[in-house]
């Protein structure tokens, strides 16, 4: 599933007749704001946080039981710890001084592809196997397929394996979550279905057990409420923006100036480069 726009010169756009900024998410006129269609005094008090996310994003309301499900995923990826790159940058930008809301960007600004990257990924292969599995109706075969293409290139397959867990909480979690939605009919489950058989080929080509992570079940809760795969990202960062939030708030009660990544230890930051030299007498540079 991809919704890549189609690139083109915002003015060419402009001369042949369109507004130079046109949206469909928001009305704003003289005491009157209306999103997707909604007045937003009909809103407030009515959507949760999730509802309007989904709203805004998507263009339709989410009913109760989807939005319950999609806020778990949310609730799941608000924090792991100043193990994160995210949480800990923000926590060592407060220590220099910056605003609070600069602190907090600055923690955001690092989820990008390769630290909160995992789950547009993981949205996109299985949105791709769902293709595969739509022309056979075979889970089996279109995990082999998605396993083979993306093992082709040598690329790692996303959602799978985690460097500290090997029984991961929230999975669990989230695993037992979205099978009672699955069970109530409120989900297909099919690309939950579609994530544990790329996992278990996965687990049979390498010969070794291998756990689903957080961002493959986040990924596949997500497909299963057709949010589209490039804003996963996105909905990341508002979930992980609780954790930055938090860490950096922590961080500046505490009052400590200047703290960089680690101590100030041999072990820790050691110069490899060339040794100490000189210029010659009379040497230009």
């Amino acid at each position: 599933m991809s919704h890549t726009m189609k690139n083109r010169s915002a003015l060419e756009i402009y001369k042949e007749g369109g507004a130079w900024w046109e949206t469909k998410i928001s009305d704003i006129q003289k005491n009157s704001i209306e999103l997707r269609g909604y007045p937003i005094e009909e809103l407030i008090g009515e959507l949760s946080y999730p509802q309007m996310l989904y709203l805004l994003l998507v263009g339709e309301l989410l009913d109760d039981s989807k939005a319950s499900l999609f806020e778990s995923v949310l609730v799941a990826g608000a924090d792991h710890g100043p193990r994160a790159p995210s949480i800990a940058a923000a926590r060592m930008a407060v220590t220099c001084g910056i605003s609070f809301n600069s602190s907090v960007a600055t923690g955001m600004n690092l989820l990008g592809d390769i630290h909160g990257g995992a789950g547009e990924k993981a949205m996109c292969m299985l949105y791709d196997a769902k293709s595969i599995y739509d022309e056979n109706k075979d889970v089996k075969y279109a995990a082999k397929q998605v396993c083979q293409d993306w093992l082709a290139r040598k690329a790692k397959i996303p959602g799978i394996g985690h460097q500290l867990h090997d029984d991961d909480p929230r999975v669990r979690r989230l695993y037992e979550l979205s099978q009672s939605y699955v069970e109530h009919g409120h989900i297909s489950g099919i690309y939950l279905r579609l994530a544990e058989a790329i996992r278990h080929e996965l687990e049979n080509r390498k010969g070794k057990k291998i756990t689903m992570n957080i961002d493959g079940v986040s990924a596949a809760i997500q497909c299963e409420l057709n949010i589209p795969a490039e804003a996963a990202k996105g909905i990341f960062s508002l979930s992980r923006g609780m954790g930055i939030v938090a860490h950096a708030y922590e961080e500046l009660t505490k009052g400590a100036l200047v703290k960089g990544p680690c101590p100030n230890e041999d072990k820790l930051v050691r110069y490899v480069g060339h040794g100490t030299r000189h210029l010659r007498e009379g040497e230009t540079i």
